[in-house]
């Protein structure tokens, strides 16, 4: 009986190494760290077709508030044994997770697995490569997102509206082409003794969701420029009379605003917009569900949706640039499951996901999905897919370095102090160039 029972065994194996059968592969669960909100849980409503695909690998989310995102993630990391497998950090935060040795380098994956020419260059790169132009990649794009602006139809689209605009500032009411024209239209509906006002943005002085983020489009439209990329110096370049026009635009942007609005953050300008208090407003666009919801806006029928205009500078050279925001994904350099949370990654990629995540009303910046004629019939609302598919090739972002969260704060807190009158809009660009530079000069980014 022994005997029998050896030579079934040998026949056993035998047939396992002919056939390829192995043992059963060993389950695993990947978790996703993001911030809690619509598209992180619809992230992991899709990924059970991953899960179906590769019945070893389930994905869930550990979500967190956006307030308290940021701090979370980078607590875990420094503990280094984060609960986390993949992360979804915001696009400025790569140069401070890479610098502090927290992701996975994918450059040779990224060669094997992802073709270039199918995404948008400057969202692809933004989302994964540090430094920028290195070759050097730890994230690839999920979420696109970035400033777009929003305004009430009902009022553009007044016959006695347009009409007292044309006999005024002489051209026809209309969605702005550039940041001068918006000025216009916000001038001519401020209103106050109708409680109606012509613009509302973020410009409270904190780092992120703050000033700087609706700033820096107009300011790189109007011919600006944060530093040099090369030398990185500051001085002489951000405070030059093309960053001082842009803060003088600001400030007279501004005096548009409803009463208060120095302190908004995004909460406060969709509000504004959701109550009818102002006829338009520069948001990121991934928040537009919250215009479109009766539960919370008095105007769904009435909202619309543009892209951010470009500006004419003092050289007269018109410029177009639309602030990035987003989000892509990088895998924990701690994880015991890289190949898995790499395929995963890689199955975000796929026109099959990106189409299912385009029809759940989610951003993707690969240019082919953008550009196929379907996407304007697949995401819900066609108005946004438009401003989407405007808005992609124009996208710029500011620093990605560890230091980002010092100079935008900084930056901010400035502009905020020239809204209010309290010092010159020639004053604050000084001031933020000098700092900038210091901030810089300390990191250790300057040989001279």
């Amino acid at each position: 009986m022994k005997k029998l029972f050896l030579i079934l065994m040998s026949v056993l194996l035998a047939g396992m190494m002919v056939t390829g059968v192995a043992p059963a592969q060993k389950k695993v669960t990947l978790t996703v760290t993001w911030a809690a909100w619509y598209p992180a849980d619809y992230l992991i409503k899709l990924s059970n077709d991953f899960t179906r695909q590769n019945p070893n690998i389930k994905v869930k989310g550990a979500f967190i508030p956006w307030p308290q995102y940021h701090d979370r993630v980078f607590t875990e990391f420094a503990s280094g044994k984060p609960s986390f497998d993949i992360a979804v950090p915001d696009s400025q935060w790569i140069g401070e997770a890479v610098e502090g040795g927290h992701l996975l380098d994918i450059s040779d994956w990224m060669k094997k697995n992802i073709n270039f020419d199918d995404w948008y260059e400057f969202p692809l790169r933004s989302y994964g490569e540090y430094p920028d132009y290195s070759g050097h990649w730890y994230g690839v794009p999920l979420l696109l997102d970035f400033v777009m602006c929003a305004y009430r139809k009902d009022l553009f689209n007044d016959p006695k509206e347009k009409a007292a605009f044309k006999s005024k500032y002489g051209y026809d009411l209309g969605v702005p082409k550039t940041w001068q024209e918006l000025l216009d239209i916000a001038r001519f509906f401020t209103r106050p003794k109708k409680n109606l006002y012509g613009f509302a943005t973020w410009q409270a002085p904190i780092a992120t969701a703050g000033l700087a983020d609706v700033f820096l489009g107009p300011f790189w439209s109007m011919g600006g420029n944060l530093w040099d990329p090369r030398t990185k110096h500051v001085e002489g370049i951000l405070n030059n009379w093309y960053g001082i026009d842009a803060a003088k635009f600001w400030v007279e942007l501004y005096k548009t605003q409803p009463p208060g609005s120095s302190n908004y953050s995004i909460d406060e300008t969709m509000t504004a917009m959701q109550q009818g208090l102002v006829a338009m407003i520069g948001i990121y666009a991934m928040f537009y569900p919250g215009l479109l919801d009766p539960s919370l806006s008095m105007y769904v029928d009435k909202t619309g949706f543009f892209t951010e205009p470009g500006a004419i500078g003092r050289d007269g050279v018109f410029r177009h640039f639309v602030q990035l925001g987003g989000q892509g994904l990088a895998v924990s350099a701690y994880t015991p499951y890289k190949e898995e949370a790499l395929k995963f990654i890689k199955w975000t990629t796929t026109d099959d996901f990106l189409w299912k995540w385009t029809e759940g009303g989610n951003f993707t910046p690969k240019k082919t999905i953008v550009e196929d004629p379907a996407f304007l019939k697949k995401f819900p609302n066609a108005e946004i897919a438009k401003v989407v598919r405007e808005s992609a090739p124009l996208l710029r972002d500011f620093w990605e370095i560890p230091q980002y969260n010092e100079m935008g704060e900084y930056l901010s807190i400035q502009l905020n102090q020239a809204i209010l009158g309290k010092i010159t809009p020639e004053q604050a660009m000084d001031n933020i160039a000098k700092r900038h530079e210091e901030i810089l000069r300390r990191a250790g980014y300057y040989k001279d």
